[in-house]
């Protein structure tokens, strides 16, 4: 996995500048990685070529995470994000568009100050017309000597919390219809870790596109497998080997 801040702008600091996708270019061609995952991504650095070069090969993981905090403009304007929620939107239909199976993720904040229930509801309303399969929702706290903190209209916990689990049923019904998506695909797949259940006789194992499977059979941990996908059930999705 490839994490870091703000890793969309490496290299724009460099002469001769280089591109975040001549760093995975050069990661995939000098070393010998079977898969690289790009941990998150800000929006704005998602580009066509970016993208293009995800969809141009296997060894780099079809799962885009990049922060969108709210959908409301006028709270995104308030925490000072350089995007508003039409550049995100652009974002996500560029992805889909290219990688139909991909995963795209999000983190929210539930309750920053001065959100109204309007903005919450442009914030459900983004969500639930974008192809996401997975939310990451944090309720907003205040932090001693932010800016933030000195911010008027703080939200009520209780509201908060309310909002944030509102937030979270929305993730968990966009992450239910993507695994049954997926059902009846084959699915390169890398296993987790050995089973613990050999009564049961299933192995985690984890895709591309960041589906949690349990296998039929007892593999080793680290170990590719071609599977195909044949029922959800809970966060993860059943399979077999093709």
């Amino acid at each position: 996995v490839l994490s870091g801040i703000n890793l969309g702008t490496y290299g724009r600091d460099l002469s001769p500048r280089v591109e975040f996708e001549d760093l995975l270019r050069r990661i995939l061609e000098e070393t010998s990685v079977e898969r690289l995952r790009v941990s998150s991504i800000e929006p704005m650095d998602v580009t066509r070529d970016l993208v293009e070069l995800f969809a141009s090969t296997e060894l780099i993981a079809q799962h885009f995470h990049m922060p969108l905090q709210s959908g409301s403009d006028r709270i995104l304007a308030a925490m000072h994000r350089w995007y508003r929620a039409e550049h995100y939107a652009r974002r996500v239909e560029l992805i889909r568009e290219r990688l139909p199976h991909a995963a795209i993720g999000a983190d929210v904040i539930a309750g920053f100050p001065g959100e109204t229930e309007a903005d919450h509801a442009a914030t459900m309303a983004f969500i639930e017309a974008l192809p996401f399969t997975y939310l990451h929702v944090f309720s907003y706290s205040k932090r001693p000597a932010t800016k933030a903190a000195s911010l008027r209209n703080q939200v009520p916990r209780a509201i908060t919390k309310r909002r944030a689990r509102e937030l979270r049923a929305l993730s968990e019904r966009k992450a239910a219809a993507f695994r049954q998506s997926q059902i009846g695909r084959e699915l390169r797949v890398l296993t987790l870790r050995a089973s613990t259940d050999p009564v049961g006789g299933r192995t985690p194992a984890i895709s591309s596109n960041y589906l949690h499977l349990l296998v039929k059979g007892l593999f080793p941990c680290n170990h590719w497998l071609n599977v195909t996908a044949n029922a959800s059930e809970e966060t993860h999705l059943l399979a077999e080997v093709s």
